[in-house]
């Protein structure tokens, strides 16, 4: 069930895992129940799926839309910028957004940037797990800049040591700064340079 649903996310049926499962299910004739494999089995399908069927293609992507991510947090770099989500963990499909977390404790600076640097934007919600219990709306701007989507989720500074919950797999966020991003990028460009020279193997069976 877990490739299925990894499919229905790569060809752009589903619109995320939680999604992807139930439709999954579906198609498989699998009643809905507790033995659904869970977000990071999905994600692991997903990133299996997208390398079987895009070799090449699916790692320059994950590598230009890093890069990407990185231009986008320097220009936002007043607002501690922290990159999440599908792009980071390299699940991401050609439509994903790039995810940022920013930091201030005044909103408005974030729509003063934005107006000041005449970014056309959209605000909206996105509620988010802060504990086990809580459930919190944090403002969030939707950008797209040269066809690629943006989600700036906008949060206090005292979020910067303690992060929302992650839907992937129910703990703190992931997250990654400018300096951990470039390191990121350093060595993936290090591991596809290794791939691309090493000699095929032709060890007998």
């Amino acid at each position: 069930m877990a490739h299925e649903a990894a499919r229905l996310v790569a060809e752009g049926e589903a619109p995320n895992f939680a999604s992807a499962k139930r439709k999954a299910s579906a198609n498989l004739g699998i009643a809905l129940s507790r033995n659904l494999p869970d977000n990071l089995e999905v994600q692991q399908a997903l990133i299996d799926y997208l390398k079987l069927f895009e070799g090449e293609r699916y790692h320059l992507r994950i590598q230009s839309m890093r890069c990407e991510a990185l231009a986008a947090m320097q220009v936002f770099e007043q607002f501690s910028p922290r990159l999440v989500g599908p792009v980071l963990h390299g699940s991401a499909v050609s439509y994903s957004p790039i995810t940022m977390h920013l930091y201030t404790d005044e909103l408005e600076s974030v729509t003063r940037f934005l107006h000041d640097s005449q970014i056309n934007y959209q605000l909206d919600n996105t509620r988010l797990k802060i504990s086990r219990e809580r459930y919190e709306d944090f403002p969030t701007y939707w950008v797209i800049n040269q066809e690629r989507e943006y989600e700036l989720v906008v949060f206090s500074e005292n979020f910067i040591t303690h992060p929302p919950l992650s839907a992937l797999d129910g703990r703190r966020y992931r997250r990654v700064d400018v300096g951990a991003l470039r390191r990121v990028i350093d060595e993936s460009e290090i591991v596809e340079r290794f791939d691309a020279t090493k000699e095929p193997d032709r060890s007998e069976p």
